[in-house]
């Protein structure tokens, strides 16, 4: 069908809907006035000659002032005094026709006959207006009918703001929705532009002159122009450095350390598993012998003085000479840190014994590694982890990023290392 069709359907269906209307309105006026003559013949004993022209007179009087007032309504006036004069015409009429007969439910059949011609003309009056409204302009056209799930039942506010924005600009279903969304997203926008803005301009100025920039400026404008020079490439590499699992990896071990120690407990150090090696009797002999020297006394420290240690190189050595050779495999110092077995491996890289070549080995295989861990896993003291990081690695309050030098013929007290 054509637009001119469905224009010439609903004009037959307008006529139709006007001849419909005329034979209720005389229908319910007839029974109307059945009720109150009857009733009037029957309760106040009035002759129906008498009784007859006195209640079409009422209801007459009551059509007049309904025709009146939608006529002075619809030149702009409110009819105040027409539309509550013929409202209580019509309540008194009801009211007469259920209280005149004694058959409650005959009376209360003529009194709900009455008070539906009312209404109904009082949609209808309604109607007239709207459209005579409409068609001067002074009405906005009626809104899309929108869903009542899909819409307003998932999305009131976005389906309340749609429905302005449609009958502000004439807009159907779907345009107002999308113009309704647009609008949400831009004032969350703006408003968040607003905050940082004004934020700048107090720190630099102060609050009245923020102010003042937050409702002078455009911010669409600025919104747009933040738009142009947005550079997603450098944002997608952002992100894209922030997922690579590597990364997630490492901030995930982060964060469980942190957790713990906002918990209160200490991490527990992975600690070094040696290989299991069949003991012969003369380690056997010399681990006897070693148990028995930590038994004995510790000597007075004017006897034995404590040497200086002036290096941690020199404590390694000492430590390393007291230690049996056999107690700690070379292949369990370089694998065993991460406390796993790799005799089974084919390719296990290789952990460099010196403590330069250690440190960076661990700091490319893991970049965000804490000191701690690489002085556990290549068995040197934390000082001297340190003493190789880089400059910018993030480093333990108190701890200098750079050796000092010591001058020389002065001592440092005993017992502290470097």
């Amino acid at each position: 069908m054509t637009r001119d069709d469905l224009d010439a359907d609903v004009l037959k269906a307008v006529r139709h809907a006007a001849w419909t209307r005329q034979a209720f309105y005389a229908l319910v006026l007839a029974v109307a006035l059945v009720g109150q003559v009857t009733g009037a013949a029957q309760t106040l004993d009035v002759p129906l000659i008498i009784a007859v022209p006195a209640v079409a007179t009422l209801e007459l009087g009551g059509v007049v002032l309904m025709a009146d007032a939608d006529v002075r309504r619809r030149l702009g006036e409110r009819a105040l005094a027409s539309r509550i004069l013929s409202a209580a015409i019509a309540a008194g009429a009801a009211a007469f026709n259920w209280a005149a007969h004694p058959d409650h439910l005959l009376g209360g059949f003529y009194a709900a006959m009455s008070a539906l011609g009312y209404l109904v003309w009082l949609i209808h009056a309604g109607n007239q207006r709207r459209d005579r409204l409409r068609a001067t302009g002074n009405l906005p056209p009626a809104p899309p009918a929108y869903e009542v799930i899909g819409h307003w039942l998932r999305h009131p506010a976005i389906t309340l703001r749609a429905r302005t924005i449609a009958k502000a600009e004439g807009l159907d279903l779907y345009d107002s929705l999308r113009h309704a969304r647009a609008a949400a997203t831009r004032e969350r926008r703006n408003a968040a532009i607003a905050k940082v803005l004004h934020r700048k301009i107090r720190a630099a100025l102060d609050t009245t002159s923020a102010d003042i920039a937050v409702r002078v400026y455009d911010l669409d404008e600025v919104a747009a122009r933040l738009t142009a020079t947005a550079d997603y490439n450098e944002l997608t590499n952002l992100l894209a450095t922030d997922l690579t699992p590597g990364r997630i990896i490492t901030a995930d071990n982060a964060n469980y350390r942190r957790w713990l120690s906002r918990e209160g407990h200490a991490p527990a150090p992975r600690a070094p598993v040696p290989r299991s090696f069949p003991s012969s009797p003369s380690s056997r002999l010399r681990a006897a012998t070693a148990d028995d020297e930590r038994q004995v006394l510790e000597p007075e420290p004017d006897c034995n003085p404590v040497p200086d240690p002036k290096d941690d190189h020199s404590q390694q050595a000492e430590s390393r000479s007291s230690v049996p050779p056999q107690a700690v495999p070379a292949a369990a110092e370089a694998t065993g840190a991460e406390g796993r077995n790799t005799a089974g491996d084919d390719e296990v890289p290789e952990v460099p014994r010196e403590t330069r070549e250690a440190v960076a080995y661990w700091l490319r295989r893991e970049p965000n590694i804490e000191p701690k861990r690489i002085a556990e896993r290549i068995g040197k003291s934390l000082r001297s982890v340190y003493r190789y990081l880089p400059p910018d690695y993030p480093r333990r309050p108190g701890i200098a990023r750079k050796r000092t030098r010591r001058h020389p013929g002065r001592e440092r007290p005993n017992g502290q290392g470097e």
